[in-house]
C-alpha cells in the first residue's frame, strides 16, 4: 500500500459490534472501510493496517460509540497504543444522524459518520476510568449476576419438580450464593473504606433522599468522575432521559418523549431511585404536586423526578457538599 506521509491528520470511525469492528478512515478525500475482529488480534490488525498508510499515532483521531463490555475492549486497547480518541454516548450519533438528514443505519455506514464527527466537532478526548471505578464495576456486576442466580434457583425451589436429592443441592447451591452476596457486598462496602476519595463522595450522595448505600455506589461506578461531564446536560444524556420533541411542519407535534439512547441500566437506577424519593422527601412531593397541578401525566412526572435526581447529584458532586433542599428545590420553583 502506498504511503502518504503528506496527511497531517486522519479521521478514524469504528462501529462496534460483538464479533468485529466496522472501520472507516477518512485519509484526504478518501474514505477506505475495513472489517476487524472484535479482539486482541484484530486490534493488532487494526493498528498495522492504520501504520501501513505511513500515519503515526499522533496522526489519527478515533471516534467510536460507548457499547458497554463490547467497545471497553478496543477503547484501552487503541489508548495503550498512543491514540488518541473519543467515545461517544449513543444518544450523540442519532443527534448527528438526525442533524445530516440521513435515516440509513449500517454498521458502514454508522462508521463514516463517525469519522465524519470526529473531523468535524474533535470531541474530548478519551481518558480510561481510574482502576478503582473499575474493580467497583466489577464487585457490583458480581453481585447482580449471584442476586440474578439466586433469583433463579429459588424459582426452581418453588416450581417443585425435582427429586429430593436434586432439591438437597439446590438448597445448598442456595445457601452458597447467599454466602457469596453477603461476601461481595461486604466487599464493596470495604473497597469505599479503601479509598476514602471515593467513600467521601459515596457518603456525600447518600445525603439525597431516595438515594441509598447500593444507589450510591451504582452512580459512582456509573459516571466514575464527575469531571467528564462538563454540564448536567451531558449526564441527563447519557442516562438517556434527554427530551426528544416529535414535529412534523408547522401544526402536527407529537408528545414529547425521552430519547431511551443512553445506558439503560443507569436509567433504571435513577428509575428506582424516584420511586423512593416521591414517597419519602416532602420537598420532592411538593414539586411532584405541582407538575401535577399543571396537568402532567404520572409517567411524565416520574421522569421529571429522575431528571431532578441527577441534577442534583450532579450539583452536591461537583460542589462537594451535602445535599441542601433550599438548593435543589428554590421557592420560585
Amino acid at each position: 500500500m502506498v504511503a502518504l506521509m503528506t496527511v497531517m491528520t486522519a479521521f478514524l470511525g469504528i462501529d462496534v459490534a460483538k464479533l468485529k469492528l466496522d472501520v472507516v478512515l477518512r485519509l484526504g478525500q478518501r474514505a477506505i472501510h475495513q472489517v476487524f475482529a472484535n479482539t486482541p488480534d484484530g486490534f493488532a490488525a487494526l493498528d498495522a493496517w492504520l501504520l501501513s498508510f505511513g500515519l503515526t499515532v499522533s496522526q489519527v483521531r478515533i471516534c467510536l460509540e460507548a457499547t458497554g463490555s463490547y467497545s471497553d475492549a478496543v477503547a484501552l486497547d487503541l489508548f495503550a497504543r498512543g491514540y488518541t480518541l473519543s467515545v461517544l454516548n449513543p444518544a450523540v450519533l442519532v443527534d448527528y444522524r438526525r442533524s445530516q438528514n440521513i435515516r440509513s443505519k449500517t454498521d458502514k455506514l454508522d462508521a463514516h459518520l463517525l469519522a465524519r464527527y470526529a473531523q468535524e466537532k474533535q470531541p474530548r478526548a478519551y481518558k480510561p476510568l481510574p482502576a478503582e471505578i473499575v474493580t467497583l464495576r466489577a464487585l457490583l456486576h458480581h453481585r447482580d449476576d449471584v442476586q440474578q442466580m439466586l433469583r433463579q434457583e429459588r424459582n426452581r425451589l418453588e416450581a417443585g419438580r425435582m427429586t429430593a436429592a436434586i432439591k438437597q443441592r439446590v438448597l445448598k447451591h442456595v445457601q452458597d450464593l447467599q454466602s457469596e452476596f453477603k461476601t461481595t457486598e461486604r466487599e464493596i462496602k470495604a473497597h469505599f473504606k479503601a479509598y476514602p476519595h471515593l467513600k467521601a463522595i459515596w457518603q456525600r450522595l447518600q445525603t439525597i433522599p431516595g438515594i441509598g448505600w447500593l444507589t450510591a455506589a451504582r452512580l459512582l461506578a456509573h459516571l466514575g468522575e464527575i469531571d467528564r461531564f462538563d454540564k448536567v446536560g451531558s449526564l441527563v444524556s447519557l442516562a438517556g432521559l434527554a427530551i426528544k420533541e416529535q414535529s412534523s411542519g408547522s401544526s402536527v407535534r407529537g408528545k414529547a418523549q425521552i430519547d431511551r439512547h443512553g445506558r439503560k441500566d443507569l436509567r433504571q437506577t435513577l428509575y428506582m431511585s424516584a420511586l423512593v424519593a416521591k414517597r419519602v422527601s416532602p420537598h420532592m412531593q411538593g414539586w411532584a404536586k405541582r407538575l401535577q397541578a399543571q396537568g402532567k401525566p404520572k409517567k411524565i412526572i416520574l421522569i421529571a423526578i429522575m431528571r431532578k435526581l441527577l441534577h442534583i447529584v450532579y450539583g452536591v458532586w461537583k460542589s462537594e457538599q451535602d445535599y441542601q433542599p433550599a438548593l435543589a428545590f428554590p421557592v420560585a420553583s
